[in-house]
């Protein structure tokens, strides 16, 4: 890895990035999103679900009825809070999980039918009996999806996703963004590229192809198709590489790379890259990293 760079998990892959970039990031499992809350202890975390139960027992159906159902207790503490999912229609209900791992607490905000609640609640105990808290600065190691300084220690096959975004520092003009998901796409990138090469910079004209072909990293099976253009003085970029996945696995996610240099308020390329080779060298640092996390599935 090169000097002032780290290594960062997220899902169960891992991926370098500059040490000075922000990172910001998205999850969801199961299709509902995950949130990272404040941290706290068995005090603060019965604060902030009590406080949010009253919230939802202060709130009233069409029927007159109040919104909260129950509260299920799942295990280490978790707690699911169940309610009306809408105020004029009592068929689903909203389940609000509050996850507890050490001192992270994470909140999962979803939804189900009736008659599917109490199978919900079963999987939100398995969950509720795998998150762990990842020690700061280290590597997780094992089964497990990562969320911040958190895993889910499972590797049941579901739908899960994960976003990052990678802010670089001194590049306010670049969008860098890694992401993937458990399914697949229904063709490899090139293939369906018919106007992609236009639209990734929303040009029609100026273009120039710096790259387009098969990409592989690793093991994994992917395509990169990158393009350059001028406008008015300065270089704009649409980089793009994809990895199309396979349909339930969890080991071969359909994985995208993108980065962006558009139209903004920066009238030159100082906020963003000198030249191509200084965008192509990130880019390639960044690509060639991304694997999957030894023993993650």
């Amino acid at each position: 890895m090169k000097p002032d760079w780290k290594t960062h998990a997220i899902g169960r892959h891992l991926v370098d990035v500059p040490a000075s970039a922000q990172l910001v990031e998205t999850w969801k499992y199961h299709k509902d999103p995950i949130e990272l809350l404040t941290p706290g202890d068995n005090t603060q975390f019965g604060q902030l679900v009590s406080q949010r139960e009253a919230q939802l027992k202060a709130q009233v159906q069409r029927s007159g009825k109040t919104s909260f159902v129950e509260r299920a207790l799942l295990l280490n503490g978790s707690v699911a809070l169940v309610s009306w999912y809408r105020p004029y229609n009592e068929s689903d209900y909203a389940l609000e999980t509050y996850f507890r791992a050490g001192k992270e607490i994470l909140r999962s905000p979803g939804a189900v039918t009736v008659g599917k609640k109490e199978k919900a609640l079963e999987f939100l105990k398995r969950c509720s009996d795998k998150w762990r808290e990842i020690p700061d600065g280290q590597i997780p190691e094992g089964i497990g999806f990562v969320v911040g300084n958190t895993i889910l220690a499972d590797n049941i096959p579901t739908y899960e996703s994960w976003h990052l975004l990678i802010q670089l520092a001194g590049k306010p003009d670049v969008t860098f963004q890694v992401s993937g998901f458990v399914g697949a796409a229904d063709e490899g990138l090139r293939k369906r590229a018919g106007g992609i090469l236009a639209s990734m910079l929303g040009m029609a004209a100026g273009l120039s192809q710096l790259r387009n072909h098969a990409r592989p990293v690793g093991p994994i099976q992917a395509d990169e198709i990158l393009v350059a253009g001028n406008q008015n003085g300065k270089r704009g970029y649409g980089f793009k590489w994809e990895a199309p996945g396979k349909d339930y696995s969890l080991a071969e996610p359909n994985l995208n790379v993108s980065l962006q240099v558009r139209e903004s308020a920066y009238a030159t390329n100082r906020e963003s890259f000198s030249s191509d080779d200084e965008a192509l060298e990130l880019w390639d640092t960044v690509v060639n990293s991304i694997r999957l996390r030894a023993g993650a599935v």
